[in-house]
């Protein structure tokens, strides 16, 4: 029987976790938070959470003796609970998404990865274009260095064969994913490249598949011109890597060339998989929508949950404050009763600025404020009723 995975995060404390860990086996309670079993570890981990060892379930099971480890007691920085939050299930490809990978292979039939460097995609002749701009400058401004100090900085290299491979890899896909309706945001010589798709970047990297490599860093640079995207110790495997570093709901698609497998051959399935992800990002994007709007409501809810019980508590809060007037006037009747007695005995003598008995009068006028019901049972409760927030 398949266990269905939990919507919503659960919060446990750690008396109760360990209970649930020694209760059974940390695999099928992991399935029934919906985590992992190393998740579950971790959580255990984190709360300080004994759990039973490899093979206990199983001697229990046989009969034989096991041990169960102890809570030990809360210790500073350890949490007393823990939110377990569900890992959400794969989701499907959007119909949008297949569809359009579907479609690609047609259009781009014709597009190929061509043998010479002659009609290369703009954006790559753009390339090439810099890179000889970059040699000349150079060159010349060593000649201008030789005749004022004595000493020039290394030439630019030409472009090799595997650089002009990579680019005209680049150009096809490049034609490839225009044709099949995607555009070119940006386009660094480095490889990152940025493609827009159904108003969506879709960002990739077309670029050598590196290698470590024991060479030296002047070895390791010789295949090509491009030395600045290169890093120490490593080396070409004489591949290129197409990839899609984008996220798409936990994907991430890469292609690597092989000797039997090159990239035209992968061009519909790298060109098909880059136009899919502009449906998916926007499923992404709808998802993500829903998802906010979702907790804003949840908020808005919590928070209104949470006004009502601070009006209740102030409510509350008050009636209680009549209970303790009441009590207190009654008090203070008693000790007035006793004072008038006292008056009828001793005369209404002079204190201060009034008489004995203005004094009395006074009193009873203070303590008759502390009648909660002066209005009736029903003043008492159109007072508290009216109490909010702000009160």
């Amino acid at each position: 029987m398949e266990i269905p995975i939990p919507l919503h995060a659960r919060r446990v404390t750690r008396e109760e976790l360990y209970r649930m860990v020694w209760d059974k086996p940390m695999i099928r309670l992991a399935e029934e938070l919906g985590i992992s079993g190393n998740g579950l570890a971790k959580v255990c981990d984190r709360l300080d959470v004994p759990y039973p060892p490899r093979g206990h379930w199983a001697k229990k099971e046989a009969g034989k003796p096991v041990v169960t480890l102890k809570l030990p007691p809360r210790r500073d920085g350890i949490p007393n609970a823990a939110d377990i939050h569900p890992t959400p299930p794969k989701p499907a490809p959007s119909p949008a998404a297949e569809q359009a990978a579907a479609t690609v292979a047609d259009r781009i039939r014709d597009v190929t990865v061509p043998e010479s460097n002659d009609n290369l995609h703009p954006r790559v002749q753009a390339w090439i274009a810099g890179h000889k701009k970059r040699q000349k400058e150079r060159e010349l401004e060593n000649r201008n260095r030789r005749r004022d100090i004595g000493w020039a900085s290394p030439l630019i290299p030409d472009l090799t064969e595997r650089d002009l491979y990579r680019l005209r890899a680049t150009s096809a896909i490049f034609y490839a994913v225009e044709k099949a309706g995607g555009a070119i945001e940006k386009s660094p010589a480095s490889g990152k490249i940025t493609f827009l798709i159904d108003g969506h970047q879709v960002e990739c990297s077309i670029v050598e598949k590196m290698v470590q490599s024991l060479k030296q860093w002047e070895e390791q640079q010789k295949w090509t011109a491009f030395t600045e995207y290169c890093k120490s110790g490593l080396d070409s495997s004489g591949f290129l890597r197409v990839s899609i570093t984008t996220y798409l709901q936990g994907r991430r698609p890469e292609w690597v060339e092989s000797q039997k497998i090159k990239i035209g051959q992968l061009m519909p399935t790298i060109v098909g998989a880059i136009m899919a992800a502009g449906p998916t990002l926007e499923k992404m994007k709808r998802e993500h929508e829903e998802q906010q709007k979702r907790y804003r409501e949840e908020e808005a809810r919590r928070y209104e949950a949470r006004q009502l019980r601070e009006i209740d508590e102030k409510r509350w809060n008050k009636f209680r404050e009549y209970a303790v007037n009441w009590e207190q006037r009654e008090r203070l009747l008693t000790f007035l009763a006793e004072v008038e007695a006292r008056l009828a005995t001793e005369g209404d003598v002079t204190v201060s600025d009034r008489t004995l008995r203005a004094w009395v009068d006074w009193a009873k006028a203070k303590a008759e404020a502390l009648n909660p019901f002066g209005g009736g049972a029903v003043g008492v409760f159109e007072t508290i009723s009216k109490v909010n927030q702000w009160s």
